[in-house]
């Protein structure tokens, strides 16, 4: 099991979770809207015994403070910063998912001296253009579902008390306020993310969902994408799953980050 702690960051107290030994190489696991850092305990539990593993609640998600304004995607890459300056992190390869992948974007290009490699899964791009139409009715359904009907799903699929208890705070966790500022107040990023692509001097890897499958990024974008980076940067599309890999195919998710750790290999 994990070690629960807190910091305080930017004025505002900031949870995570912590794997492994500290002595051993650093790695920060950051996860996506409306998700927490428990998300990656799956992960985690295959890296614990050779890396030190720091997985944080983002502002406004899980048992982080949950502030009424800061949610500019520069307040949550200071965070990030903060949170290994102070952790005291050598480098630590930075590993996010979705909004997480956002952050490692601006992070690997405006900070490369903080971290020492980036593998970003799934982020949105273009796509976030409307994702304050598309995302966020999808987003704060979820998270004001009724408890009595998660309870009854939960009931359904004979899930245990501990399994319905995760499914509960899964759903509520996560600040509505912070979900709609967060998409709302960062639409800017589908026109500025190639700048900060085309700035990433770090190994790199991007894996893409199937656009079909639920993807954040359509082949087009990847394949700009792909031409306007360097070749330190690697885009990889899985066309077998849509977002959330490491979720759905932990296994594959695992081999891949431990390739790209111990080799810097481009295999798929």
């Amino acid at each position: 099991m994990p070690e629960s702690k807190t910091i305080d960051i930017q004025d505002i107290t900031i949870h995570y979770l912590e794997w492994g030994n500290p002595r051993s190489p650093d790695l920060v696991m950051v996860h996506g809207w409306t998700n927490f850092a428990q998300s990656w305990g799956e992960i985690a539990a295959k890296f614990e015994k050779d890396y030190h593993i720091i997985a944080p609640d983002n502002r406004g998600h899980g048992q982080s403070e949950k502030p009424g304004t800061g949610y500019h995607l520069q307040d949550f890459v200071q965070d990030t910063k903060e949170l290994i300056e102070k952790l005291d992190l050598k480098k630590p390869t930075y590993i996010g998912h979705s909004w997480g992948g956002n952050i490692g974007t601006m992070l690997a290009a405006k900070h490369p001296e903080i971290i020492s490699k980036a593998f970003l899964e799934d982020p949105v791009y273009w796509k976030f253009i409307n994702s304050f139409v598309t995302s966020l009715p999808v987003g704060l359904s979820r998270r004001n579902r009724p408890e009595s009907e998660i309870l009854a799903e939960a009931k359904s699929k004979g899930l245990t008390d501990e399994e319905t208890d995760q499914e509960i705070y899964r759903h509520h966790h996560f600040s509505g306020n912070a979900l709609t500022h967060l998409l709302q107040d960062n639409r800017s990023w589908a026109l500025e993310c190639e700048n900060y692509l085309r700035r990433i001097s770090i190994p790199t890897v991007i894996l893409a969902g199937n656009n079909a499958m639920g993807g954040a990024m359509i082949p087009e974008e990847i394949d700009y994408f792909s031409n306007i980076t360097g070749e330190n940067v690697d885009f990889r599309l899985w066309d077998d799953t849509g977002h959330g890999m490491h979720a759905t195919h932990p296994e594959r998710f695992s081999k891949q980050l431990r390739d790209f750790l111990e080799n810097n290999s481009n295999a798929n």
